[in-house]
């Protein structure tokens, strides 16, 4: 089988709840496309001496059959 990939990068909002990424309706509707998420990295940002300090966002990466494959 051979998979398509699709990758995003999310930066997180300050609320008064805290960090909020936005993702819920927009995670569901790529799901009901048919990807599935494989992988998620913090995105990590560096204080001014190049010190990490906190995560400031996420890199997710999904998947799905390839739409040729999966017709075959």
């Amino acid at each position: 089988m051979q998979w398509e990939y699709y990758d995003r990068m999310v930066l997180f909002n300050e609320t008064q709840e805290g960090l909020a990424s936005g993702l819920e309706e927009w995670i569901n509707g790529v799901g009901g496309d048919g990807w599935e998420l494989v992988s998620s990295t913090p995105l990590i940002a560096p204080n001014k001496d190049g010190v990490a300090y906190g995560t400031v966002g996420v890199h997710l990466i999904f998947k799905r059959p390839h739409l040729a494959t999966a017709e075959a």
